[in-house]
């Protein structure tokens, strides 16, 4: 197994155990960011599957390229619902709207467009460059709206929130995202072990913020319980 495939599969696993997480808390607690938060881990973790694939077969075929395009295009789109769920619920579902549709747009685009075969040999190079891959308009537009909004509700909206309540873990959701963006432009210059860490680092320090916003809620109750008991 190479390190890449090595790498990949790591990324697959932690962000697989975190997704499953936050589905079991959903589960038993039916808050909709743990639903969106699950979805946008367990969603990552199908990308980088792909990616191991890859690896191992010395290149992606059509249909795991595919499956990547549209699993990679989503999760930055999917993960700003989670953070628009936890800390802006009343614009949420507008916010998830827009990313469904754009969702839907790339799967169209990435099973109807033809793929550049001899672009898919290089692993780190086609999960990057997607548009040397193959041209389709759905698919350029889905990497960057999804990506534009992801980034926006994830880091800038954290910010604002946090400007507003000082509750740290905002600061957590925020510098997660960055992190995770960074594995992107990591992936453009090839640089496979500090690619599939930032990934990791960025999944990581979103599970924990996600998780420490917790910690407000049970304050809050453990206030209102006092009051109640005066």
């Amino acid at each position: 197994m190479s390190f890449g495939a090595l790498a990949a599969l790591v990324t697959v696993l932690v962000a697989l155990v975190m997704g499953i997480g936050f589905a079991r808390q959903h589960a038993s607690r039916h808050r909709p960011y743990q639903l969106w938060w699950a979805i946008a881990f367990i969603s990552t973790a199908l990308a980088a599957a792909m990616q191991f694939l890859g690896f191992l077969g010395h290149a992606f075929t059509p249909l795991d390229y595919r499956l990547y395009i549209l699993f990679s295009a989503a999760v930055p789109g999917v993960m700003g619902a989670g953070s628009m769920f936890l800390l802006w619920a009343r614009w949420a579902w507008y916010y998830t709207a827009i990313v469904l549709v754009f969702i839907v747009l790339t799967a169209v685009g990435a099973f109807s467009a033809s793929l550049n075969p001899a672009a898919l040999s290089d692993v780190m190079t086609a999960s990057q460059a997607v548009t040397h891959v193959t041209t389709s308009v759905f698919i350029v537009l889905g990497y960057a709206v999804l990506g534009s909004i992801g980034a926006a509700a994830l880091v800038l909206g954290a910010i604002w929130s946090w400007w507003r309540t000082r509750y740290i873990y905002n600061l957590g959701i925020a510098l997660g995202g960055v992190v995770f963006s960074l594995a992107d432009t990591l992936a453009a210059y090839g640089v496979v072990a500090i690619f599939f860490l930032a990934q990791i680092l960025g999944i990581v320090l979103l599970y924990w913020a996600v998780e420490r916003s917790r910690v407000p809620d049970a304050r809050r109750q453990g206030a209102n319980a006092s009051a109640a008991g005066s």
